[in-house]
Order: structure tokens, then sequence, then C-alpha cells
């Protein structure tokens, strides 16, 4: 039947063309965005467990910078204690020499000075080893930081080696005789071994504890990768597949609009009847 109120070859083609174009207009969004879930419209459920996915990186995210804040107050610490303890190879070695009963009283003095100063040398390194505001060898309050997404805290513990280190160079006078050297030597006096305990205790502690800080925050940052690659799988386009069928779409969509323009032709048929 022809008719000129209704033109049922129009509506089919229109019909196509809406849905092609809605077709095209998805496909658009995923090649625009790179996401073939970009928000609740394309797949609600989908997008609200994405939301919670990148929540979790987001948290991972803290955690990992939380971390790096341990490892860099640990590695500085490390830093300070390995300094100290180098010194006391030429701290011994000066003892040693002091505790020679052959040498000049100008010897004597010009080694009891080289001694007090690598013991104000010991004390500077250890003032200097400070990471935001933090010495952990100053003091041995354990410094907490945080270590996953549900609050669990992490360590890391000083050790006073300051106080030792200042007990040893108030012991040094001006001229160190050979009877107080051998003291130092020989353990009979306490300060110099309470200051390398002391330096021994944090190469070991904080070494320990920027161990287990290193491991945590390598796997923090396995989870974190981990979950972005399962947020990916859930939410991102395939580009390469986008845009092929962004293409064909397209060609539709030109048919779909020839297919009208034909439709709307067929009533002009009735006019030959006319003439």
């Amino acid at each position: 039947m022809t008719t000129i109120h209704t033109n049922p070859g129009a509506l089919v083609a229109q019909a196509t063309l809406r849905n092609v174009t809605a077709s095209l207009d998805r496909v658009a969004k995923q090649v625009q965005t790179g996401y073939k879930v970009a928000d609740a419209k394309d797949d609600a459920s989908t997008f609200s467990v994405a939301q919670g996915l990148r929540s979790n990186i987001a948290s991972l995210g803290a955690v990992q910078q939380s971390l790096s804040g341990a490892v860099g107050l640990a590695e500085v610490g490390l830093a300070g204690a390995t300094a100290v303890s180098n010194l006391f190879t030429d701290i011994k070695s000066k003892l040693t020499q002091l505790a020679d009963t052959s040498i000049t009283a100008t010897q004597r003095t010009t080694y009891s000075t080289d001694l007090k100063d690598l013991s104000q040398q010991a004390k500077d390194l250890i003032s200097q080893a400070k990471f935001n505001g933090t010495n952990l060898l100053n003091n041995a309050t354990a410094v907490n930081f945080i270590a996953d997404v549900v609050g669990t805290q992490i360590a890391v513990t000083g050790v006073d080696v300051f106080t030792t280190a200042s007990t040893f160079n108030a012991s040094i006078g001006a001229s160190v005789t050979a009877t107080t050297a051998r003291t130092f030597l020989n353990s009979s006096s306490n300060t110099l071994d309470n200051f390398v305990a002391a330096s021994n205790n944090a190469l070991s502690g904080i070494a320990g504890d920027l161990r287990a800080i290193e491991s945590q925050n390598n796997f923090s940052k396995a989870i974190s990768d981990a979950t972005e690659k399962g947020l990916g799988a859930l939410v991102d386009a395939d580009l390469a597949k986008a845009s092929s069928k962004l293409q064909a779409l397209q060609a539709q969509q030109q048919l779909s609009t020839q297919a009208i323009t034909i439709a709307n032709q067929a009533p002009s048929v009735l006019l030959a009847l006319f003439r």
C-alpha cells in the first residue's frame, strides 16, 4: 500500500539509523575515553566495583608514600651509624699511639688533639643524621609508619648513640696519658666500649628495620600493580577492536542515511498518477 500519511520504509530506516547512531556513540566514547565502562551509565555494577578498586589503589599509594618515608629515615640513620663506625679504626689507632710511654709530650698533645677531633667528628655525624626532622641516633624512640590499607603499623627504632659519644668525648682530656689510653683499649673503662656497642646496635637494629620496611614496600607495590591490572581488565577498552568497530558503524550510519533518503522518495511515485 502506498500512502502519503505513513511511510513504513522511512520508519524502518529511521529506527535502524537510531540504533546504529546509539552504537556509534558508545564505541566513539570508548575510543575517546579509553574505557569500555567510563561511568555508571555504561555499566552501573562494574563501575561500582571499579570505583572500589580505584579507592584501594589510592590507599596503597598513600601506604607506599609512608613506607618510602620510613626507608628514607632508616637509610639516613644507617648511613650515620656506618660513618661513625668507620671512625673507630682511627680512634683505636690513635689510642694505641697514646698508650706508648716513649712518645714526647708534644706528640702526646698532638695525638690527644687528633683523638678529640675524631670524637667530636663522631658527635657531629650523629647530629647530622636527620631525616625530616627525626634523628634515629640520638634517641631510642620507635617511629611508626602505616604499612597497609587497614592501618597496620611498622616501626623504625632508634638507638641513642649520641649519649655514649658525648660521654666518650667528655672523657678525653687535653693530654691523654698512656695509662688512660690503655684503660680505653683494655676495656677497664666502659666509655669507649659503650660507644662502640651503641653504634653496633644501631647498625644491626636499623638495618633489620630497613629490610622489613623494604620488603613491606615491595609487597605493597605488588598488590597495587595487581589491583591496577584487575581494574584495567574490568573497565579498559580494547582500542584496536573499538576503532575497527567505529569504522564499521560509520559505514552503517551512512547506509542508513541513504536508506532514509530512498524511503522518503517513495511517495513521489504517486505524482506520476496525476500527470
